[in-house]
Formats: C-alpha cells, sequence, structure tokens
C-alpha cells in the first residue's frame, strides 16, 4: 500500500513539473512571436486555463504560419513584384495625380499623410479617373451587379467571404452559367468559414457552376504545413470585377439577407461601391493574388489588366488599401488612423462591431476632446453576442470624451464606413475590430471627393433618425453582471 501510494505521489509530482515546463515552453514561444500585448496575454490565458483544448485551439487559430514561413515571405515579394510590373503606369503619375486631387478636396498636411502613408505602407497608389457610385442597400446592389454581369465579355472574376444559397444566388448562378457559355471566363473564390454551411450542405451549388466551366474554389494558404491552420486568417473581402473595368466592393455578401434582412432581422442596412475607371485594376489586383496563393494560377498579365478609358477633364480620385494578415505595417489600420486624425470638424464612423485596438481608441478619445464631433453608429441589433457585448466596455471612456454614440435599431447595421469633415470618406470590407484590423484580408476604398462624402454624410444622417443615442446615462443603467459578462469577453477581444 505505501508503495503504491509513493508511485502515486510520483506520479503526481511528474504531472505537476510537466505541466508547468509545458506552461514556461508555451509561454515563452508566444512571447517570442511578439505580437500584440493584448494579444500574447490573451492567448497565455487561454493556455492557462485550457491548456489541452488550448493548445489544439492555437494550432488551428493562433499560430501565425503566415509570418514564420519563409516561402510565404518570399511569395509575398513575387506577389509584390507582379502587381508593380501591371500598375506601373499608374505609379509613375503619382506625383501628378496628387496635385490634381486639388480640384476635389482641401488638401491638407492631414490629407497628404494618410495618401504618402497609404502609398509606403502597401503601395497603395492613388488614382484619379474613376467613376463612384454608392450602393445603399441589397436591392440597389444585386440589381446593378445583376445588370453588370449580364453584359460581361471576358472575364468576371469574384470573391466572397459568405456565398448562400437561396433564391437571389440561384438567380446569379444561372446568369454566370449562361455567361460561361458564351466563352466568359468566370473565377470564385470563397472563405470556407464564412461559407462552411454552404460547402457542407449544398454542394450541388458550386457542382453545377464547375460543371459549366465556372472555377470555384475554396481560400486556403497553400504555404501552410496544415492548410487547416490558414481558417484564422478570413478572406474578408467581398470583390467583383468585370471586364477589367467595373469593380464592386463594400460590406454585401452573397445572399439574399442582404436585401430583406432574412428570416433573422427586419432589414439590413449596408453599403457597397460600384467602380469604374483606374481604380479598377488596382482593386482587381488583390483579387489575382488571393488567387495566385489559392490556386498557384498566376493572372498577372495584360490579358486581365487593362486601364479603363475615363473622362480625362473630371474624375473622382480614389485609393484602394488593401490589408493581409500578414502585411508588414497594417495598412488599413494605419489608413483609418491618419483619417480619424484628420479630422477637424467632425468624423461620422459606422461598424456593425467595435473593438478597437489602443491606438484607434486613443486616437477617438483625443480628438473628441480636443473639441472634433465625433459619432459612432453601431448596430442596435446584433447577430453575435460576445463583440456585442465586448463593445459596451469601451464606450464610458468615450462618452466622457465627448464621443456620441448611436444603435441602429431599425434591422441589422452592417455597413463600413467613415467621413471626414465633408473631404474625404471610406468605404470598405474593414469592421472597426481587432480581426479586421490583424487578422483578416480586407480592402477599402478611401475617396477624396467633397460630393461623395457628402453624399455619404447625408446618408448618415439619415440613418440617425433610425438609431437610439446611447449616452452615459445608460452606460451607468447598466448592471454590474452585465458589465462583469462584457469585461470578461473583452479579454478575448483580440482573438474575436
Amino acid at each position: 500500500m505505501h508503495a503504491l501510494l509513493s508511485t502515486v505521489e510520483s506520479i503526481s509530482v511528474f504531472a505537476v513539473f510537466a505541466i508547468y515546463i509545458y506552461l514556461a515552453v508555451v509561454v515563452i514561444f508566444i512571447i517570442m512571436e511578439n505580437r500584440d500585448i493584448s494579444s500574447t496575454l490573451a492567448w497565455i490565458l487561454v493556455f492557462i486555463l485550457f491548456p489541452i483544448i488550448g493548445f489544439f485551439v492555437y494550432i488551428f487559430f493562433g499560430r501565425n504560419w503566415k509570418v514564420v514561413n519563409p516561402r510565404k515571405k518570399d511569395k509575398i515579394k513575387e506577389l509584390q513584384y507582379k502587381r508593380n510590373l501591371i500598375v506601373q503606369q499608374i505609379k509613375k503619375k503619382q506625383r501628378n495625380y496628387i496635385s490634381i486631387i486639388r480640384d476635389n478636396i482641401i488638401v491638407t498636411n492631414d490629407v497628404r499623410r494618410i495618401l504618402h502613408v497609404s502609398q509606403k505602407n502597401s503601395d497603395s497608389l492613388l488614382t484619379v479617373y474613376n467613376s463612384v457610385k454608392i450602393l445603399q442597400n441589397g436591392a440597389k446592389k444585386f440589381e446593378s451587379l445583376e445588370r453588370d454581369l449580364k453584359n460581361a465579355k471576358k472575364f468576371i472574376h469574384m470573391e466572397y467571404f459568405i456565398w448562400r444559397d437561396d433564391e437571389l444566388t440561384r438567380r446569379i448562378k444561372d446568369i454566370l452559367i449562361e455567361k460561361a457559355t458564351e466563352g466568359v471566363e468566370i473565377r470564385i473564390i470563397y472563405d470556407p468559414v464564412g461559407s462552411f454551411w454552404m460547402t457542407l450542405f449544398h454542394r450541388g451549388y458550386f457542382r453545377q457552376m464547375r460543371r459549366a466551366g465556372i472555377t470555384v474554389i475554396p481560400f486556403f494558404n497553400t504555404l501552410s504545413p496544415l492548410r487547416i491552420t490558414t481558417v484564422n486568417y478570413l478572406l474578408h473581402r467581398k470583390i467583383v470585377i468585370i471586364d477589367g473595368n467595373i469593380g464592386y466592393t463594400g460590406g454585401m455578401n452573397m445572399g439574399k439577407e442582404y436585401i430583406n434582412g432574412g428570416k433573422s432581422y427586419k432589414s439590413w442596412r449596408d453599403t457597397h461601391v460600384r467602380l469604374e475607371g483606374e481604380s479598377v485594376l488596382l482593386l482587381h489586383a488583390s483579387f489575382v493574388a488571393n488567387w495566385e496563393e489559392a490556386r498557384k494560377e498566376s493572372l498577372f498579365s495584360e490579358k486581365y489588366f487593362t486601364i479603363c478609358t475615363m473622362n480625362k477633364n473630371k474624375g473622382v480620385p480614389v485609393q484602394i488599401i488593401s490589408s493581409e494578415p500578414d502585411s508588414y505595417w497594417q495598412p488599413i489600420k494605419q489608413s483609418l488612423f491618419l483619417t480619424i486624425l484628420a479630422a477637424k470638424k467632425y468624423v461620422y464612423i459606422q461598424s456593425p462591431y467595435f473593438i478597437p485596438d489602443t491606438n484607434l481608441f486613443e486616437a477617438l478619445k483625443v480628438i473628441a476632446l480636443s473639441g472634433t464631433q465625433v459619432h459612432i453608429m453601431l448596430t442596435g441589433v446584433p447577430d453575435k453576442k460576445i463583440p456585442y457585448w465586448a463593445a459596451f466596455t469601451y464606450f464610458e471612456e468615450l462618452l466622457l470624451a465627448g464621443v456620441k454614440i448611436y444603435h441602429y435599431n431599425a434591422g441589422f447595421m452592417h455597413a463600413k464606413t467613415i467621413c471626414v469633415d465633408g473631404q474625404i470618406c471610406s468605404i470598405g470590407t474593414t469592421n472597426m475590430d481587432i480581426r479586421s484590423l490583424h487578422l483578416s484580408h480586407e480592402n477599402n476604398v478611401m475617396i477624396y471627393d467633397k460630393d461623395i462624402t457628402k453624399q455619404l454624410e447625408k446618408d448618415y444622417k439619415n440613418d440617425l433618425l433610425l438609431c437610439k443615442e446611447f449616452t452615459i446615462k445608460d452606460y451607468r443603467a447598466v448592471s454590474t453582471l452585465a458589465k462583469f459578462r462584457n469585461s470578461l469577453v473583452r479579454l478575448l477581444s483580440p482573438l474575436l
């Protein structure tokens, strides 16, 4: 009996020793990755609380395979070289283009900083000969998209985070199959996480398109040691390129819910943008880079990149800013940071989720304290409770700084827009949260035009009529238990 107890005691001591060694190795390993401090601490907390489960969660969702893989770094350089060859005509005109935008906005030093930083951190070039149409609801977006798809002559390239099988998408599928029979090249990338239920229960949908000659692929990083480990880095972009001269991007995925709200919401409020002109070439480059990463097929050729001829007397200046999980400088985050700081009179922000990193959080408080009006509109009808709860932990400081916070209650609000001083605006796929800013493939359209910005601001003010302002009184009325819950889920915000 004594020998048995001694053996059990030895095993227990060994197990405790092994756990300590395990935790020490894990902590050192995570620290050496030099992540954001909040993300590092969040992952350490996961490992401490859930040592076994945490290990597998980290392998599949946390390990930064893209950054640490030398082959990935070489591939990034190769794609950048190919992209530069395509856009070199526009690159040579940058100095002249910056002078041209004086006709559209007041070019302050703050605007210059946004332009130059975005050019340096991601080679996001300024284009000036563009046509821009804002689409403020799904009915308008899909009506316009279907019309353009039917008129396609050469190729259609599509990239979506979510792709549903419903009445709307079946109609689009029929259009695509018809165009494929006419000889139009069609390529589609979808995110396997966002479209998980589609691939699990509606395989026949994509199978029909493939049989018609349409190439449909899920987005995986082919350089990853385990391809499933890339599911943490979502392809959150929504891009359509038609014949190289028409482009679409913004908040709307491929599904009927973006028109009528589906079964869960009374309505769906979203913003998309239709582009023609030079900017389409830059937007297309994002698609082609993702296609080569997932398919190992290069489309960087003049066949797919022809600058659309526009009226050279007047156009809308546009910058396409793209960001990837492996972006060295986090270009979208930096552009949003500078855009917020550029506001002298007011800044209007729309985002369904609000989990900003430290830099953006401080920027919002600082400009509000300086006297700039800061209005933030969030969804008041959440689709995901955890990020909705986490957002409340930021409200008190913002409200005390003078920020106005509004909850949109007419339905689900999914738009991602920023307007500054009636001069510049941004429409894109990027939510104001850590996942979009650091972990997902995103793209934003930065527009340097008074008319477009004022149009977007007018729409924002119309949305305010359907909002309820959240005040400091409302915050203080939140129960202590709810505040604890909100603070608890905020600990996981870097992982959301």
